[in-house]
């Protein structure tokens, strides 16, 4: 099923894949900033349990 027919010129066309080009490095350099943050993720979760759990050992139970 056909909407609709959009026509394009190619100066178009390089410019919209120049600009994907530039959203995809864009989103590739996010991916590699989260990918090196997952061991600094993973110790605060760590430390998050730690904290919690030496609450919970000194917290005189009611």
């Amino acid at each position: 099923m056909e909407l609709f027919k959009v026509t394009i010129t190619p100066e178009q066309e390089t410019a919209m894949q120049e600009r994907l080009a530039e959203v995809a490095q864009g989103f590739m350099q996010m991916r590699e900033q989260l990918r090196q943050s997952i061991p600094a993720l993973q110790l605060g979760a760590a430390l998050d349990e730690a904290i919690r759990r030496q609450a919970a050992a000194v917290t005189p139970r009611q």
